[in-house]
This record gives C-alpha cells, sequence and structure tokens, in this order.
C-alpha cells in the first residue's frame, strides 16, 4: 500500500471516546479535556459533525487549529447525554459559543434590489438587519418540514424553526420570497 493511501484510509477512521473515561471542562475561557489515559489538554474546541440535524450525537474533539499547522482530531463523542453532569454542561456551553444561529421569530420587511433581499427581522437575539443574493437555491435550506435555515451574503445563518409560529405577514412575506 502506498503512503497516500495509508493516509487515505487513516483519514477516514472514527475514534469514538469512552464517555465513562473522559472530562471536558473549563478553566477559565479554555475547554480542557482529560481523555481516557489521564492525557490532560488545556485547550480543546468541538465541532458537530451534523449541526442541523443531530444537536447533541456525533461530536467531534478536536485540538484547535495553530498558526503553522491544523488541529488534530482526538475523537468523537457519540451522545453528550452519556457524558457526567460536569462535562456536559461544558460541551453545552462551546457548543452554543460555536453556532450561534439567531432565530427568526418576525420578518418586519424583504426589499427585492439589484438582484439581492434585504431583510428586517426580529430574532431571539433582538432586531437584525442582512442581505441574502436572491438565489434562494444558494441561500436557503430546509431543514425538516416548516424549519428553514436563510444565510446572508457573509454565511451567517438565521433560523425559522416553525414556519407556522410566525404571524400571517411574516409567514407570507417568507413563503413569497422562498417560493413555497
Amino acid at each position: 500500500m502506498s503512503e497516500n493511501s495509508t493516509k487515505l484510509n487513516e483519514s477516514f477512521e472514527v475514534s469514538f471516546l469512552d464517555p465513562a473515561q473522559i472530562r471536558l471542562a473549563y478553566e477559565g475561557e479554555n475547554l480542557t479535556f482529560h481523555d481516557s489515559d489521564g492525557v490532560f489538554y488545556p485547550r480543546v474546541s468541538l465541532r458537530r459533525c451534523f449541526p442541523l440535524s443531530s444537536e447533541n450525537t456525533n461530536i467531534l474533539v478536536r485540538l484547535p487549529d495553530e498558526e503553522m499547522e491544523r488541529g488534530r482530531e482526538l475523537g468523537m463523542i457519540a451522545n453528550l447525554s452519556e457524558l457526567d453532569e460536569g462535562s456536559q454542561a461544558a460541551v453545552q456551553r462551546e457548543l452554543r459559543l460555536h453556532y450561534v444561529v439567531p432565530e427568526i421569530h418576525l420578518i418586519k420587511s424583504v426589499r427585492e434590489e439589484f438582484g439581492f433581499l434585504y431583510w428586517s427581522v426580529e430574532t431571539d437575539r433582538g432586531p437584525k438587519d442582512f442581505i441574502m443574493r436572491d438565489s434562494i437555491i444558494s441561500s436557503s435550506r430546509q431543514v425538516s418540514p416548516g424549519r428553514w435555515l436563510l444565510i446572508d451574503i457573509n454565511q451567517t445563518r438565521y433560523e425559522v424553526a416553525d414556519i407556522q409560529s410566525l404571524d400571517p405577514q411574516s409567514q407570507n412575506l417568507l413563503k413569497r420570497y422562498l417560493l413555497l
């Protein structure tokens, strides 16, 4: 087997972490990690493998990227609920920091101009104005029936958790501009 083939095969191996043998906690502003061999990592980062459809499973633990090299993967947490309470709380805190997706509660207006859509909305994080390309295919995603992600020109995501929970005017604007 060539060196490239070996590297390719290694890149697809998944190492699941034993939830009973690991600990995650915050020290200051850094998420720390103790692995099953007792090795301490003073700073790790987490990423969801399926951030839209599976928030609490398949969470990747990795060393953060450094200036001159990419961080390496330490393993995967199969299910967040299997961790001890302290580790669960630390993981939830870290994921909330990384995956900030404002949820749209009200669409005040949408204006179309020169191939862009100018949105003015109310979110769970306050009022927001953002711009999307009017190519709906590249700037929106249906996550599940009634649940949508709107992606602005800066790749910031905004969530409509349930179209039916919006007021009638917001529903009409959303349906009009998402071509529903």
